[in-house]
Protein backbone atom coordinates (compact mmCIF):
# COMPACT_ATOMS: atom_id res chain seq x y z
CA UNK A 1 0.00 0.00 0.00
CA UNK A 2 1.69 3.24 -1.10
CA UNK A 3 1.22 6.82 0.67
CA UNK A 4 -1.08 8.11 -1.71
CA UNK A 5 -3.13 5.01 -0.97
CA UNK A 6 -2.64 4.84 2.92
CA UNK A 7 -4.14 8.53 3.62
CA UNK A 8 -6.79 8.06 1.28
CA UNK A 9 -7.93 5.24 3.71
CA UNK A 10 -7.50 8.02 6.38
CA UNK A 11 -10.12 10.57 5.14
CA UNK A 12 -11.89 7.73 3.83
CA UNK A 13 -12.77 6.56 7.39
CA UNK A 14 -12.41 9.75 8.89
CA UNK A 15 -15.33 11.08 6.38
CA UNK A 16 -17.37 7.71 6.80
CA UNK A 17 -17.64 8.36 10.67
CA UNK A 18 -18.60 11.60 10.29
CA UNK A 19 -21.42 10.64 8.29
CA UNK A 20 -22.94 9.01 11.38
CA UNK A 21 -22.41 12.15 13.78
CA UNK A 22 -24.95 14.26 15.42
CA UNK A 23 -25.12 17.58 15.09
CA UNK A 24 -22.83 19.47 17.44
CA UNK A 25 -23.79 21.00 20.19
CA UNK A 26 -22.18 24.40 19.43
CA UNK A 27 -23.08 24.20 15.34
CA UNK A 28 -26.07 23.61 13.94
CA UNK A 29 -27.67 22.13 10.40
CA UNK A 30 -24.12 22.25 8.91
CA UNK A 31 -23.17 20.45 6.37
CA UNK A 32 -21.40 16.57 7.09
CA UNK A 33 -18.02 17.59 5.95
CA UNK A 34 -17.47 20.82 7.89
CA UNK A 35 -15.31 20.25 10.70
CA UNK A 36 -16.55 21.27 14.38
CA UNK A 37 -13.13 22.54 15.44
CA UNK A 38 -9.34 22.91 14.69
CA UNK A 39 -6.57 21.26 16.84
CA UNK A 40 -3.04 21.78 17.81
CA UNK A 41 -0.96 19.55 19.72
CA UNK A 42 2.11 19.52 21.39
CA UNK A 43 4.12 16.21 21.47
CA UNK A 44 2.45 12.87 22.41
CA UNK A 45 3.91 10.40 19.94
CA UNK A 46 2.61 11.68 16.61
CA UNK A 47 4.80 14.98 16.14
CA UNK A 48 6.91 17.82 17.89
CA UNK A 49 3.98 19.85 16.57
CA UNK A 50 0.98 18.65 15.00
CA UNK A 51 -2.23 20.46 13.72
CA UNK A 52 -5.59 19.19 12.13
CA UNK A 53 -9.21 19.05 11.67
CA UNK A 54 -11.91 17.72 14.54
CA UNK A 55 -15.14 15.86 14.47
CA UNK A 56 -17.71 15.70 17.41
CA UNK A 57 -19.68 12.11 16.99
CA UNK A 58 -22.02 9.95 18.36
CA UNK A 59 -23.79 13.20 20.24
CA UNK A 60 -20.16 14.46 21.42
CA UNK A 61 -19.03 11.06 22.93
CA UNK A 62 -16.31 10.37 20.08
CA UNK A 63 -13.95 13.46 18.95
CA UNK A 64 -12.24 12.24 15.79
CA UNK A 65 -9.95 14.09 14.06
CA UNK A 66 -7.25 13.92 11.29
CA UNK A 67 -3.46 15.76 11.86
CA UNK A 68 -0.29 16.31 10.50
CA UNK A 69 2.65 15.98 12.51
CA UNK A 70 6.11 17.20 11.89
CA UNK A 71 9.75 16.61 13.73
CA UNK A 72 12.31 18.86 12.82
CA UNK A 73 15.81 16.87 11.37
CA UNK A 74 17.06 19.09 14.81
CA UNK A 75 15.13 17.01 17.23
CA UNK A 76 14.79 13.79 15.47
CA UNK A 77 18.99 13.71 15.38
CA UNK A 78 17.74 12.01 11.80
CA UNK A 79 15.64 13.35 8.77
CA UNK A 80 12.61 15.47 9.29
CA UNK A 81 9.89 13.31 10.35
CA UNK A 82 6.04 13.50 8.78
CA UNK A 83 3.22 11.74 10.16
CA UNK A 84 -0.47 11.53 9.30
CA UNK A 85 -2.80 10.79 12.15
CA UNK A 86 -6.10 9.32 13.00
CA UNK A 87 -7.21 10.64 16.98
CA UNK A 88 -9.78 9.82 18.85
CA UNK A 89 -10.66 10.72 22.19
CA UNK A 90 -13.60 10.32 24.87
CA UNK A 91 -14.92 11.91 27.62
CA UNK A 92 -15.63 9.19 30.25
CA UNK A 93 -17.94 11.92 32.12
CA UNK A 94 -18.07 16.10 32.28
CA UNK A 95 -18.43 18.09 35.70
CA UNK A 96 -18.84 21.76 34.92
CA UNK A 97 -17.05 23.82 37.28
CA UNK A 98 -18.81 27.55 36.88
CA UNK A 99 -18.31 28.84 33.22
CA UNK A 100 -15.49 25.68 32.39
CA UNK A 101 -16.43 21.83 31.74
CA UNK A 102 -14.13 19.49 33.17
CA UNK A 103 -13.50 15.71 31.38
CA UNK A 104 -11.29 13.16 32.28
CA UNK A 105 -10.39 11.89 28.86
CA UNK A 106 -8.80 8.50 27.23
CA UNK A 107 -8.36 7.49 24.10
CA UNK A 108 -6.46 6.36 21.12
CA UNK A 109 -4.60 7.14 17.58
CA UNK A 110 -3.03 5.58 14.39
CA UNK A 111 0.34 7.37 12.54
CA UNK A 112 1.67 7.12 9.18
CA UNK A 113 5.26 7.63 8.82
CA UNK A 114 6.57 9.05 5.76
CA UNK A 115 9.66 9.62 4.45
CA UNK A 116 13.02 7.69 4.74
CA UNK A 117 12.72 6.94 8.61
CA UNK A 118 9.82 4.63 7.85
CA UNK A 119 9.35 1.32 5.77
CA UNK A 120 5.65 -0.90 4.93
CA UNK A 121 7.79 -3.33 3.45
CA UNK A 122 11.22 -4.69 4.70
CA UNK A 123 14.09 -3.88 1.74
CA UNK A 124 15.41 -6.74 0.05
CA UNK A 125 18.78 -6.23 1.03
CA UNK A 126 17.58 -7.16 4.98
CA UNK A 127 17.51 -10.77 5.62
CA UNK A 128 13.18 -11.88 5.85
CA UNK A 129 11.52 -10.98 8.94
CA UNK A 130 15.11 -8.97 10.09
CA UNK A 131 13.24 -5.81 11.30
CA UNK A 132 9.61 -5.68 11.69
CA UNK A 133 6.96 -2.80 9.45
CA UNK A 134 8.17 0.56 11.20
CA UNK A 135 5.77 2.95 9.43
CA UNK A 136 2.72 2.61 11.05
CA UNK A 137 2.22 3.07 14.99
CA UNK A 138 -0.55 3.25 17.26
CA UNK A 139 -0.91 5.30 20.77
CA UNK A 140 -3.28 5.12 23.57
CA UNK A 141 -3.58 8.24 26.09
CA UNK A 142 -5.28 9.38 29.19
CA UNK A 143 -5.64 12.79 30.53
CA UNK A 144 -8.00 15.53 31.20
CA UNK A 145 -9.73 18.56 29.08
CA UNK A 146 -11.40 21.73 30.13
CA UNK A 147 -13.92 23.24 27.85
CA UNK A 148 -14.83 27.07 27.54
CA UNK A 149 -17.68 28.74 25.64
CA UNK A 150 -17.32 32.01 24.45
CA UNK A 151 -20.15 34.71 23.54
CA UNK A 152 -21.79 33.60 20.35
CA UNK A 153 -21.32 36.14 18.01
CA UNK A 154 -17.68 35.18 18.34
CA UNK A 155 -15.76 33.67 15.45
CA UNK A 156 -14.24 31.26 18.15
CA UNK A 157 -17.35 29.22 19.66
CA UNK A 158 -15.55 27.67 22.34
CA UNK A 159 -11.58 26.32 23.45
CA UNK A 160 -10.72 23.13 24.77
CA UNK A 161 -6.98 23.12 26.40
CA UNK A 162 -5.89 19.47 27.76
CA UNK A 163 -3.00 17.56 29.02
CA UNK A 164 -2.30 13.67 28.14
CA UNK A 165 -0.10 11.03 29.14
CA UNK A 166 0.25 8.31 26.60
CA UNK A 167 2.24 5.04 25.06
CA UNK A 168 3.53 4.13 21.73
CA UNK A 169 2.79 0.22 20.70
CA UNK A 170 6.09 -0.93 20.69
CA UNK A 171 7.07 0.70 23.76
CA UNK A 172 3.83 -0.81 25.66
CA UNK A 173 5.42 -4.02 23.77
CA UNK A 174 9.01 -4.01 25.83
CA UNK A 175 7.48 -3.07 28.96
CA UNK A 176 5.31 -6.10 29.02
CA UNK A 177 8.32 -8.66 28.10
CA UNK A 178 10.97 -6.96 30.04
CA UNK A 179 11.50 -6.53 33.33
CA UNK A 180 13.87 -3.94 32.74
CA UNK A 181 11.84 -1.56 31.00
CA UNK A 182 9.62 0.81 33.89
CA UNK A 183 6.41 2.21 33.02
CA UNK A 184 7.58 5.47 33.75
CA UNK A 185 10.25 4.70 30.67
CA UNK A 186 7.60 4.54 28.09
CA UNK A 187 5.23 7.13 29.03
CA UNK A 188 5.36 10.81 27.35
CA UNK A 189 3.26 13.42 27.91
CA UNK A 190 1.59 16.43 25.62
CA UNK A 191 -0.86 19.15 25.23
CA UNK A 192 -3.26 20.74 23.12
CA UNK A 193 -5.94 23.17 21.27
CA UNK A 194 -9.08 22.74 20.27
CA UNK A 195 -10.60 25.46 18.57
CA UNK A 196 -14.25 25.34 17.60
CA UNK A 197 -16.06 27.23 15.00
Amino acid sequence: MNNKSLINLGVALLIFSSTFAQDSTLVKNKPWYRPDYAKIQFAGNIGFLSAGIGYQLLNNHVYSELLYGYVPASISKAEKINTITVKNTFPIWNKKIKKITLSPITGFTASYETGNNSFLKLNNKYPKEYYRSNAIHFTVFAGIKAHGKFRNNSLIKAADIYFELGTVDTYLWYAILSNEVKCNQILSSSFGLNLYF
